[in-house]
């Protein structure tokens, strides 16, 4: 591997959503990355930002044996283990669960939102992934019943599938938007959130990274739905990856950005291969 040593004195920081993006939609398959992860993982820190719970990406970092920070439920909490800081000056929404350090950025936890939205089944017809059976949450998902259960574990938000009608759910965002909620579109579920997304949680990050450790820094993102759009947008690289079901998102900012030309895992790989040879880092 040969790297160009200029770049070492940056911190290299590469956020990615998982399914779709990391992993293939269908199989979950990501296998072929793990050469490719204990190389990078050398010189960069790679920050999942997902949809997935803490149970599920906990899992995914033991098979890759990487013990990097990673961010859930679409940017509701950022965990980090208990060794990442020397000091934390502040613990305000600050937990500890496991050998992590979770930061709240979410103003709910899971059960809230049915609360706060189970009146709107009068109008809509939507199920939340908390109240759908094993074998319907199998059939959408295509999850084993091992990784099912982990996905069930959520902490700060409850998924929505939709099985309404494609055009109430202008009707359904408005209705939500009275309640000061939002929605995005994952791969196969709607996702509700108050006042965080992927962006403003890796902006949190990128924060807390300042005020303790002070280094320079080259972010990269890699994403593949309407979810990812705000962490692709504030990285100094931006990297859709294909998605078959979907059209390719359209960003704002208009440089350095990448489309690949595959589709996960190996769009993955592409991806940072890429970017790795504008930066002049070689394998």
């Amino acid at each position: 591997m040969l790297i160009n040593m200029k770049n070492l004195d940056k911190d290299i920081i590469i956020f990615s959503d998982i399914d779709g993006s990391f992993m293939n939609h269908n199989d979950y398959s990501f296998e072929e990355l793990k050469p490719f992860i204990d190389k990078i993982s050398q010189i960069s820190q790679i920050i999942f930002v997902s949809s997935k719970t803490y149970a599920e990406i906990i899992k995914l970092k033991k098979k890759l044996k990487i013990s990097f920070p990673f961010i859930v439920e679409n940017g509701a909490c950022i965990f980090f283990p208990k060794n990442y800081f020397k000091k934390i000056k502040s613990k305000i929404n600050f937990f500890e669960i496991g050998d992590h350090i979770g930061c709240k950025i979410s103003k709910f936890v899971s059960s809230d939102y049915k609360i706060r939205l189970n009146f709107l089944k009068k109008e809509f017809n939507f199920k939340f992934f908390s109240e759908m059976s094993i074998s319907n949450s199998k059939k959408i998902t295509n999850l084993d019943s091992s990784n099912l259960i982990d996905s069930k574990k959520r902490m700060f938000t409850d998924p929505i599938f939709w099985q309404d009608k494609e055009n109430k759910i202008f009707d359904f965002q408005s209705r939500l938007k009275d309640l000061h909620l939002k929605i995005s579109y994952g791969g196969r579920f709607i996702h509700v959130s108050d006042n965080f997304n992927k962006g403003k949680s890796i902006r949190k990050f990128l924060n807390l990274i300042n005020v303790s450790q002070n280094k320079t820094r080259l972010t990269i993102s890699l994403g593949d739905s309407d979810n990812d759009i705000s962490m692709l947008e504030i990285t100094d690289y931006s990297c859709i990856v294909k998605n078959i079901k979907k059209k390719n998102l359209i960003l704002k900012k208009s440089t350095n950005k990448y489309y690949s030309e595959s589709i996960a895992p190996e769009g993955w790989k592409e991806s940072l291969i890429q970017i790795f040879k504008k930066e002049k880092i070689y394998f």
